[in-house]
């Protein structure tokens, strides 16, 4: 179900497009918290969970994953060949009296002139997906990733080194079944995949730094404002 400020959104538009595509697909009800319904999720009596069910499984998956969205949204158009007008569509027996009653339900949930609340509706648009990326991300991630990220984020960069014996101390030493040494490319690169660190330029080498990003950031904000378990199996 749209959310009233989603329904009152459709009718801001320049052409008709931004706000039907901001309705229609970001302002909705609080995203659904999906989380504790995933597939294979399992909490122990250490609060862990182990979303894959296998860890070879889990291993497989983060190698396959691809980064979060980053091309742009779809806009829906009434004929996928046609693009809409470039004037407010015309008044319609069924539409209007709705669309008044959004328009009036918007201005008074946005202080300011359209601008301001497109711009409010950008916002609340971009911030969704976001938290949608995170989503995708903490199905897969392992605990001892997430480790490395809470290190980068209090001690600053840190080399791959330094991101090695993290590996070895919270993964090998702690699931020597599931990570193997030549498992550390891989580990590291679903969180780079996945825009949470970013190294250096140049060819990497033992001292080449990785970085916390912004988006890694947000990531552990993210965590903390959900009640999510940092300290997941792995």
């Amino acid at each position: 179900m749209i959310s009233d400020a989603a329904q009152v959104a459709a009718v801001y538009t320049s052409g008709g497009v931004v706000a039907f595509l901001l309705a229609a697909a970001f302002f909705r009800q609080p995203l659904t918290r999906a989380i504790d319904r995933w597939r294979g999720a399992n909490l122990g009596k250490d609060r862990s969970i182990d979303l894959s069910g296998e860890a070879a499984a889990q291993v497989e998956a983060q190698k396959k994953a691809t980064p979060p969205e980053t091309e742009n949204l779809p806009v829906p158009v009434p004929d996928p060949a046609a693009r809409l007008p470039a004037e407010a569509p015309p008044p319609n027996p069924v539409f209007s009296p709705l669309e008044a009653d959004l328009r009036r339900r918007i201005e008074q949930a946005v202080p300011g002139g359209v601008d301001v609340q497109m711009a409010w509706a950008l916002r609340i648009a971009v911030a969704a997906q976001v938290e949608s990326g995170h989503e995708q991300t903490y199905r897969l991630i392992f605990g001892s990733q997430i480790s490395a990220l809470k290190q980068l984020n209090t001690l600053g960069p840190l080399t791959l080194r330094q991101a090695r014996e993290i590996f070895n101390i919270t993964a090998i030493r702690n699931y020597p079944e599931t990570f193997k040494d030549d498992d550390f490319a891989a580990w590291g690169g679903y969180l780079i995949n996945r825009g949470l660190v970013l190294l250096e330029p140049g060819e990497p080498t033992d001292d080449t730094k990785a970085f916390l990003t912004p988006l890694g950031k947000d990531f552990l904000h993210f965590l903390v404002g959900r009640g999510l378990p940092d300290y997941k199996w792995g």
